[in-house]
C-alpha cells in the first residue's frame, strides 16, 4: 500500500506529543504546513531553509543542492458535475508570481484517518497553475484523471530515493535542452525557411543574405 500511517513517521514520544496536543490544546501540528516541511527535512535528510526561500528544503547532493518544493493539502469533501468525492487540493505548486526554482516539488495529502499520501513529482512536469486536485486515492474505484501527477506517487518513507530520482530527471532534460539547443536552433531556421519557400518566396540562402 503507498499510503502510510502518520505514526510510522513519528517516534512514539512524538506521536503522543501530538496527540496530547490535540487533546489539550485543540491543536492539530500534524495538519500545518510547517509540520511537513519539517518532515520532508527529516526524511531526506536535508536541512529547511531560511524564511522568505523560494524553497523549502535543501537536500546536499554533488556539486549542488536539490532544492525541494514542499505541499501540503488535507482531504476534503468537493461537489462536481459527477457528484461529490473527497480531494487533496494543493494550491500554487509553482507559487503566485515568479516561478519558483524548485528542482522538484513534493505533494503531501493526510485524509481523515491519518494515513499519509506522497507525490514526488519533478518540477518540470508541472505546469504553472493555481492549484492541483488529485482525488483522495482511498476513494477512488478506477484510475486517476491526473495520471500526469499520479505516477509519481510513492510510500512517504521512500520521499529521499524518490526525491533523488525526480532531481535526475529535471536535471538531465535541462542538460538535454542545453546540449540540443543548436540543433533545435537549425531545425527552427528550416522551419522558417521552408514556409517562406512554400508562400511562393524565394529561397533564403546565406548568399542571398549576404
Amino acid at each position: 500500500m503507498l499510503s502510510e500511517p502518520i505514526s510510522t513517521l513519528l517516534g512514539p514520544e512524538e506521536l503522543a506529543a501530538t496527540n496530547l496536543m490535540r487533546q489539550q490544546f485543540r491543536v492539530d501540528v500534524t495538519r500545518t504546513y510547517q509540520f511537513w516541511e519539517a518532515a520532508v527535512a527529516r526524511l531526506t535528510g536535508g536541512a529547511l531553509t531560511e524564511h522568505g526561500c523560494p524553497w523549502d528544503v535543501e537536500l546536499p547532493y554533488l556539486d549542488r543542492p536539490v532544492r525541494i518544493e514542499v505541499k501540503y493539502a488535507q482531504e476534503s469533501w468537493c461537489t462536481f458535475r459527477s457528484g461529490r468525492r473527497a480531494i487533496f487540493k494543493f494550491a500554487a505548486p509553482k507559487g503566485l508570481g515568479a516561478e519558483k526554482a524548485a528542482d522538484v516539488i513534493t505533494l503531501i495529502g493526510i485524509d481523515a484517518e491519518q494515513r499519509v499520501h506522497t507525490w514526488v513529482v519533478p518540477a518540470r512536469s508541472v505546469r504553472k497553475c493555481a492549484s492541483i486536485t488529485l482525488t483522495s486515492p482511498r476513494f477512488r474505484t478506477g484510475s486517476s484523471r491526473a495520471r500526469g501527477i499520479d505516477e509519481f506517487r510513492c510510500p512517504p518513507t521512500q520521499t529521499l530515493p524518490e526525491v533523488l530520482r525526480a532531481y535526475r530527471d529535471h536535471v538531465g532534460h535541462k542538460c538535454h535542452l542545453h546540449y540540443d539547443r543548436d540543433h533545435h536552433r537549425q531545425t527552427a531556421a528550416a522551419t522558417r525557411r521552408a514556409a517562406v519557400e512554400a508562400a511562393g518566396q524565394l529561397t533564403i540562402t546565406e548568399e542571398t543574405i549576404r
